[in-house]
């Protein structure tokens, strides 16, 4: 049986001082790798948040991968679904709340 991994969905100005948290959540998820999904960020420079998103986790010794589903097609692609599954510690950025629910 697969164990679920950790689901974090932040509202927005993630990956900043105020988010002491996301070190409890790397913790929890039991591993240091972080897959994070840019999808709401699709229209606003999503491998900049992936970027954002490795130097802060980085910084807490996880290590980042980036996976660009930034729309329904991306979406339902098995690979990026595989490693969507396979994930540990899943980050959806923030972004628009539409275009993410469109997508996914």
């Amino acid at each position: 049986m697969d164990t679920p991994g950790t689901l974090a969905l932040v509202g927005g100005n993630e990956w900043t001082d105020g988010c002491t948290f996301d070190a409890t959540l790397l913790a929890d998820s039991g591993g240091t790798d972080v897959v994070i999904l840019p999808t709401a960020a699709a229209y606003q420079h999503p491998e900049r948040t992936v970027l954002r998103a490795a130097e802060w986790f980085d910084a807490l010794g996880a290590r980042v991968e980036g996976l660009m589903v930034v729309d329904r097609a991306s979406a339902e692609d098995r690979g990026m679904a595989a490693k969507v599954a396979q994930a540990r510690f899943l980050y959806l950025a923030g972004g628009s709340p539409l275009h993410l629910r469109a997508a996914l």
